[in-house]
């Protein structure tokens, strides 16, 4: 047997695939999770420095010294800082209205206090006492700085605009080289936006928002005032960047993610080492014994029971035990099939030979004499059908002919069929009227009938004297009488099937039936075939098919009904046995017409000659066969005219064959002026023609041309 191996997954593969993802997805949460705690924690770490730096700040205000040293050194400052601050808003330079940028601020504050941030530059008589209490603020702040290792700083309210900050100093300066890394010169500002603004906040104990890109958190500076009543007069911030976290334990994730990779890897490959040991190896000794068993039964090679031993004790080893019991079954059912293949082979052979029987007791589907031509079509849906058709004169005036359908299939309906022929051959050939022969057909069909079979059956005898047809028709269906190219259904009184009712009475019709008709019988097989889409053949199709057929060969309305049905059903087989039975009424005389210039109408007038005069010898039917292709070929070849009409007429009489030949062609006698030319007398020198008008001279006994009318006509006497 032949293995797809367009696409093959291995379980031990799917186990490793497995492995790798449930691997990743673990690592991956296990990694996010202790990420984010550590993010966390360490947030919530610095959060709480931040708070215990200001609380530790906080004490050098909330419980001052005695000599409320620190606020009043903020105090100071912030009475020395406000005014240089005003003033700088005020300055008109062009250059610096406003001071809208930190730049602008900075400029102002380095040529304003030179001594706010060295030494060595020019002091004044203030600078000690400036000193001092700079000193004083700016440890408060490296101490809060260091112990949260956040940077701080101070700041106070614009008086005129409780939205801005005015800054008074950062604990960064003291670490600061170059005016270049100050972060908050002295004076600088900060517009406070409606989002974060520390007005909305209150003065609660320990407060936040966000000063830029920075996390923010400050608490109020408190002082009375002179009408002795608690205002805040400034505020201490400390800031911090969450960022700088993720960006500190970045190298601590990278370890994690490569201890992690490396460890799931070792686990990934114990882990399919167990799965090959513990599961896909027996699997495959079970799929390696499937296969070789597979491989018997496909070679037809003797068949043994294979063990593939597994001992698992798990549901392999189970599913390894239903296998062995499963294959024990097969050997039991292979022996039964073998058994009931060689009894089918012989019931074949006894069916084949009981429809060869059955088809050998039917007359010739093809048969011809100087009164009558028949064709007939049966297909069996079964080896053996239920369809029989039959025909034989009575005498010499009268011929029967019979077409049936048995209820049933198979054996049984074509035993019931042949006792169904031969009874009704028997009473009409022992002189029994018509339907009383129908009438004891049925009595003994009747009688016996274990099987409760029937059979329809259309039962006609044809009288030539009277040029009529009397029949009987027991439920079968209607045929069609074709005359003069008009069809006619022949409708008559429904009687019942034979075999089902004993006693039953039957009628008896005749109809009229002269030279040239044609009668059309046919089973229930025809017209309720059905196609794919549950659709049946109809008498509608019957008829279309026989118009279409006007005019044709009887072969050629049975082929043409073979296509039509061929073609509505797509070719698939039928459901019930198919019979067509077709004869005509011969006519002394044979009138064809043709309206078209083609070479094939040649072979249509010599199939319908040789049907219709199919008594006549097979050396008439040669002699005409040439004459017809002369003539006609010449008429088609050499005649000019397009709208060529061609007219055949063949007439029986005193014991010959006369033929006439008319075209509405141009006045040309092919016999006039003729050089007689023989094969006695062929020699190279002699040109082509007038061999074939030669024979067709040799062959008649006489031949004739005239014109009349606008017609050419040539007349051949055989």
């Amino acid at each position: 047997m032949k293995k797809n191996k367009r696409f093959y997954f291995p379980i031990l593969l799917k186990v490793i695939l497995l492995g790798i993802i449930t691997s990743f997805v673990a690592a991956t949460v296990s990694i996010i999770v202790s990420y984010n705690n550590m993010i966390n924690k360490a947030t919530k770490d610095m959060e709480e420095s931040a708070i215990d730096a200001l609380e530790y700040a906080h004490g050098f205000f909330d419980s001052p010294t005695e000599d409320y040293k620190n606020l009043n050194s903020f105090k100071y400052i912030h009475s020395y800082v406000e005014p240089i601050y005003q003033n700088a808003l005020n300055v008109k330079d062009a250059t610096l209205e406003n001071y809208p940028s930190f730049e602008e601020y900075e400029y102002v504050f380095l040529k304003a206090f030179p001594y706010f941030y060295t030494d060595e530059m020019f002091m004044t008589l203030d600078y000690p006492t400036w000193r001092e209490n700079y000193n004083t603020l700016n440890q408060i702040l490296l101490n809060a700085s260091f112990y949260c290792e956040q940077p701080s700083y101070f700041a106070y309210k614009d008086k005129d605009d409780p939205n801005r900050l005015v800054f008074l100093f950062d604990s960064r300066h003291a670490t600061s080289k170059t005016k270049n890394v100050f972060y908050h010169c002295p004076g600088s500002h900060y517009d406070i936006k409606d989002n974060d603004s520390i007005v909305d906040l209150g003065h609660e104990y320990i407060q936040e928002f966000n000063l830029g890109k920075y996390h923010t958190r400050y608490f109020p500076i408190n002082a009375t005032n002179d009408d002795d009543e608690l205002e805040t007069i400034g505020y201490m911030f400390i800031e911090y960047q969450t960022k700088d976290i993720s960006s500190a334990y970045q190298p601590i994730l990278r370890n994690e993610i490569l201890i992690l990779s490396a460890t799931s890897l070792i686990v990934i490959l114990f882990y399919a080492l167990l799965s090959y040991l513990m599961f896909v190896r027996n699997i495959n000794r079970l799929n390696k014994t499937a296969e070789g068993v597979s491989h018997k039964l496909g070679t037809g090679d003797e068949f043994e029971v294979i063990d593939p031993n597994i001992n698992s004790h798990d549901e392999i080893s189970t599913l390894s035990n239903s296998f062995v019991a499963m294959e024990n079954q097969i050997v039991n059912y292979v022996g039964i099939i073998q058994a009931s293949a060689r009894e089918k082979e012989r019931m074949n052979a006894e069916l084949e030979v009981a429809s060869k029987i059955q088809l050998e007791a039917l007359p010739s589907s093809h048969f011809d004499d100087e009164k009558t031509s028949i064709r007939t079509y049966i297909k069996p849906a079964k080896e053996v059908g239920g369809d029989f058709y039959d025909y034989f004169y009575i005498n010499d005036n009268e011929l029967a002919i019979i077409v049936s359908d048995v209820s049933g299939k198979g054996i049984p309906a074509s035993l019931f069929m042949m006792k169904s022929k031969e009874l009704i051959k028997s009473k009409l050939l022992g002189g029994t009227s018509l339907v009383n022969a129908v009438k004891e057909v049925n009595d003994i069909l009747t009688n016996n009938n274990d099987e409760s079979l029937f059979v329809t059956s259309f039962i006609g005898v044809i009288n030539f004297a009277k040029k009529e047809i009397r029949f009987v028709n027991a439920g079968h269906e209607k045929p069609y009488i074709i005359s003069n190219k008009s069809i006619i259904k022949l409708d008559g009184n429904a009687n019942f099937v034979l075999g089902a009712v004993e006693e039953a009475t039957f009628i008896e019709e005749k109809h009229a039936f002269n030279k040239g008709d044609i009668i059309f019988l046919y089973t229930d097989g025809l017209n309720e075939s059905i196609n794919n889409k549950e659709e049946e053949f109809t008498y509608q199709r019957i008829e279309e098919s026989l118009s279409q057929s006007l005019g044709s060969s009887l072969n050629g309305y049975i082929d043409n009904m073979i296509d039509a049905l061929s073609t509505f059903t797509s070719g698939q087989e039928p459901f019930d046995d198919v019979t067509m039975f077709i004869m005509r009424y011969n006519d002394g005389e044979l009138k064809l017409s043709y309206n078209k210039k083609d070479l094939s109408i040649i072979t249509d007038i010599v199939d319908k000659f040789n049907e219709h005069y199919s008594n006549l010898s097979n050396e008439i039917k040669s002699k005409v066969g040439i004459i017809i292709d002369e003539l006609v070929n010449n008429l088609v070849s050499y005649e000019k005219r397009e709208d060529l009409i061609i007219e055949i007429r063949f007439v029986e009489k005193n014991g010959g064959l006369h033929i006439e030949i008319i075209s509405n062609g141009d006045d040309y006698n092919p016999f006039e002026k003729h050089e007689e030319k023989y094969l006695d007398d062929y020699s190279d020198d002699i040109k082509e023609g007038g061999f074939g008008i030669s024979i067709v001279k040799d062959f008649s006994r006489s031949t004739s041309y005239e014109y009349k009318d606008g017609k050419s006509i040539v007349t051949i006497e055989l």
